[in-house]
């Protein structure tokens, strides 16, 4: 599903992603981890195609897209911020995208009613996001990004400004989403407990390079033989 191969980023004389190369295959759960500064949200702003790359190639379903505006891909993207329409209720905010592609009246009704059962969000189809608590936005951004039908998306640490118990129930129903629907995901963090919930594959990410991948329970292991990784 997704390839890059020798991926190269550079901001005048500061090189950001180097050489980076990496798979994930189709309908995985990858998970990009490493601290602040390790590059991991420049990687997917390039897949979305909101940056392009020095050198290298993004290649996704087999076609080079480095070079393709991002309307023409099938990439989006969910934020920490949720990034809702505040003018908008949740209902029409879940229909946004299937709108902008041209669905209209039944159609988008019985797909946005999908989308909201399937997220538990069937009672505040009328309300509007300043009412909800945040676990509920989050929610509502994990439906839209559903509606658009897209083949990868993409998550910049979207649980990261949640308290702890909210994010263990999202987490679940994340996993949840992903078992129902069986999309492609690369989701950005640097929480050992989310990448172990979540994650298929892991892609360790530290001064823009790949340097290591593993299963998510490895990462508690370290490489020195000490024991778990703290």
């Amino acid at each position: 599903m997704i390839r890059l191969e020798h991926l190269d980023k550079r901001f005048g004389d500061r090189v950001v992603l180097r050489d980076l190369s990496l798979d994930v295959s189709g309908g995985e759960f990858a998970i990009l981890f490493g601290p602040s500064g390790a590059g991991k949200t420049l990687l997917l702003s390039i897949l979305a195609g909101l940056e392009l790359p020095t050198a290298g190639r993004v290649i996704l379903k087999g076609c080079d897209m480095a070079r393709v505006p991002p309307e023409r891909r099938s990439v989006t993207m969910v934020f920490q911020r949720h990034a809702l329409f505040p003018h908008l209720t949740v209902f029409e905010n879940v229909a946004f995208s299937l709108r902008a592609r041209g669905l209209h009246g039944l159609v988008v009704k019985r797909r946005v009613g999908e989308l909201l059962t399937l997220t538990g969000l069937e009672a505040c189809a009328g309300l509007k996001p300043d009412v909800l608590s945040g676990g509920q936005c989050q929610r509502v951004a994990f439906a839209r990004a559903l509606a658009s039908d897209a083949e990868l998306i993409l998550f910049d640490e979207p649980l990261n400004s949640l308290d702890r118990t909210l994010k263990a129930g999202l987490m679940a129903e994340l996993k949840r989403l992903h078992r129902v629907k069986r999309f492609t995901a690369l989701y950005v963090t640097h929480s050992c407990e989310e990448a172990l919930a979540l994650g298929d594959k892991v892609y360790q990410l530290e001064n823009g390079c790949v340097k290591r991948v593993c299963l998510p329970h490895e990462l508690f292991d370290r490489d020195d033989g000490r024991g778990p990784a703290k």
